[in-house]
Order: C-alpha cells, then sequence, then structure tokens
C-alpha cells in the first residue's frame, strides 16, 4: 500500500510541477521589442506542420537550422531525412528575416523567409510566416 502511494504522490507532484512551470512561462512578462534580438539568441524547438525543427539563433546574427520530418514511420524506422539550413538573421522592428547561405542538397541559396513576432515571452516565441501560417517554439536552451 506504501509503494503505490508513493508512486502516485510521485507522479501528483511531478505533474504539479509540470503544470507550475508551464504557469510560469504564460505568465512570464513579454520581452520588449528594442530586446528582440538580443533576447531572441539561443536554441528553439517547435513542429512546423509534419516536421520537427530546431533553430539555434546566434549572437552574430547567423543560425543553424536543422529539420526533421516527423511520424511514425520516420521516427520508428529512420526512414526520414534531415536537413541543416544555415544563414544569416536580422530583426526589424518585429519581422525576424532568415537569409538561407547554405541549404545542403537543396537549391535555396540567397534565399530569404520573413515572419512576424507574434508573441515573445523568455521561453516561447510565436511567429507568423510570411505564408500566414502561426508557428510555436519554445526555448531549449539559450547561449
Amino acid at each position: 500500500m506504501t509503494s503505490r502511494w508513493t508512486f502516485s504522490a510521485r507522479r501528483i507532484t511531478s505533474i504539479g510541477m509540470g503544470l507550475f512551470l508551464i504557469s510560469c512561462a504564460i505568465d512570464a512578462p513579454a520581452v520588449s521589442e528594442a530586446e528582440y534580438s538580443r533576447k531572441i539568441v539561443g536554441t528553439w524547438e517547435g513542429a512546423v506542420g509534419d516536421v520537427n525543427e530546431t533553430m539555434t539563433l546566434n549572437g552574430d546574427d547567423t543560425y543553424v537550422c536543422q529539420v526533421q520530418p516527423m511520424g511514425f514511420i520516420a521516427n520508428t524506422l529512420s526512414q526520414s531525412v534531415a536537413s541543416t539550413v544555415r544563414g544569416t538573421w536580422k530583426i526589424t522592428g518585429v519581422v525576424i528575416t532568415l537569409k538561407i547561405t547554405d541549404a545542403g542538397k537543396e537549391n535555396l541559396e540567397n534565399t530569404t523567409a520573413s515572419s512576424t513576432i507574434v508573441a515573445f515571452k523568455e521561453n516561447i516565441l510565436v511567429l507568423k510566416s510570411d505564408r500566414g501560417e502561426t508557428l510555436s517554439f519554445q526555448r531549449v536552451g539559450a547561449l
């Protein structure tokens, strides 16, 4: 009986801590527009359609983006192919522009993509792409 209680108490404590951390992230103050370029530096993860994306924005205005298709078959059997995109980034007002300088086998060099920063808190970044898609990222590392 004691082991069941211990397991349940641990589970409830873990769930409670998770909810607490989520609520702290949600209640965190928004980053001011003047601080976007400084505070955005770090590693961010999110799902874009059916693709997992890890984006590292460096303090020298360069970035590396790792794109990995997701899904049961892709994740279980490793049939998907990851790609890495590199380039430079710049924030003007509430718009972040990514210029691709290296896309591996893809012919995307010298292409740019822009997104509007819809919400930015210390560990949450919400972008609206120039195609109208809303993309949410969570900070997974600071640089």
